[in-house]
């Protein structure tokens, strides 16, 4: 794999074709061995609870029938894949173990430490999630050439090449974070703001609340001037918080008013004094309902406690509240 320059500032990465067919192989003798991990590790169970071994291999034949028996002409399932089945199968620890295994099985491949890092990371193992996660982002760094600018050079979302890195990127940001490192967190997700602008899978919004945890007010502000037409509740509402935690009521309230008129969901959850979890929350199986109550709920989850903290916010909020009793 190499970082390639394709015009302008941009760049993709690209694979050469041995690279390919040795991914290939790769992916379809991890998937081999993973298989044989699994039925191993079965077998040794059944045999320490004293079962006869005729009887075992009878139950391997069934319970991996459909693992054992594949058509030739079929693409072999990736190494995710794997992993993914095996989670659904037989639990996390199992799969952990899968995806360790095809780590040592594929040491110098990123993707190896990513699939296990964002395995660990769905299951609160956020230590070992962070360790895989800066592994996959060191051997990601080997590609990048001495001239490519991290302040002018951009990996564009819309080359499918690009998107391994930014994904492995984003979940670096994240795995700090649910560490703690907050610093480390906003410098990664600075990182991917810089070379993915348009910035496809959402990392602006957890800026947000970083940022109220290093208490960089100012580039909360910076960071919602360069979306201003954003939908994302964090973004809406980023600057008027911001504001309140600089004592600034008089801009804090006129930036509430431009939030309130995109959002006025999330302001109305802002204002309520109880926050009960919507009726039918979680139906919807497309997603959150940009401008919803679901999403305004949420949003409260997420930043309630620095609303409530806040003696600014605290008074731009009776304020508001005191005014809305008056309309009506």
């Amino acid at each position: 794999m190499k970082l390639v320059h394709v015009g302008q500032n941009e760049w993709m990465f690209e694979d050469d074709v041995s690279d390919k067919l040795a991914d290939n192989r790769s992916n379809a003798l991890g998937a081999g061995r993973a298989l044989n991990l699994k039925i191993k590790a079965f077998v040794d169970a059944e045999v320490k609870r004293g079962r006869d071994i005729n009887d075992i291999m009878n139950e391997v034949m069934t319970k991996f029938q459909h693992e054992i028996v594949q058509d030739f002409d079929e693409q072999p399932p990736t190494s995710f894949q794997v992993i993914q089945m095996t989670l659904e199968k037989d639990g996390y620890e199992v799969a952990r173990d899968i995806a360790q295994f095809l780590v040592l099985e594929n040491m110098n491949d990123p993707d190896a430490y990513f699939n296990l890092a964002f395995l660990c990371e769905q299951h609160d193992d956020s230590f070992l999630a962070l360790l895989s996660s800066r592994e996959c982002m060191r051997l990601y760094l080997e590609y990048f050439p001495k001239n490519f600018n991290w302040q002018k050079s951009k990996l564009p979302w819309g080359i499918m090449e690009n998107r391994p890195f930014l994904r492995a990127l984003f979940q670096l940001a994240n795995v700090y974070a649910d560490n703690m490192s907050f610093d480390e967190a906003c410098e990664q997700g600075e990182r991917l703001l810089q070379v993915c602008p348009n910035d496809n899978l959402g990392m602006r919004e957890a800026l947000i609340e970083w940022y109220m945890f290093t208490e960089e007010y100012q580039k909360i502000i910076r960071i919602c001037d360069n979306y201003p037409e954003d939908m994302l509740a964090n973004i809406a509402f980023g600057k008027v918080l911001a504001y309140c935690y600089q004592d600034k009521l008089d801009k804090a309230e006129k930036e509430w008013d431009i939030a309130k008129d995109n959002l006025p969901e999330v302001a109305h959850e802002i204002l309520k004094k109880r926050h009960p979890r919507p009726r039918g929350m979680g139906i919807n199986s497309y997603g959150i309902e940009i401008g919803g109550k679901e999403q305004a709920y949420l949003y409260w989850q997420d930043m309630g406690d620095w609303w409530e903290e806040n003696t600014t916010a605290q008074t731009l909020i009776e304020k508001k509240r005191t005014e809305k009793k008056k309309k009506k």
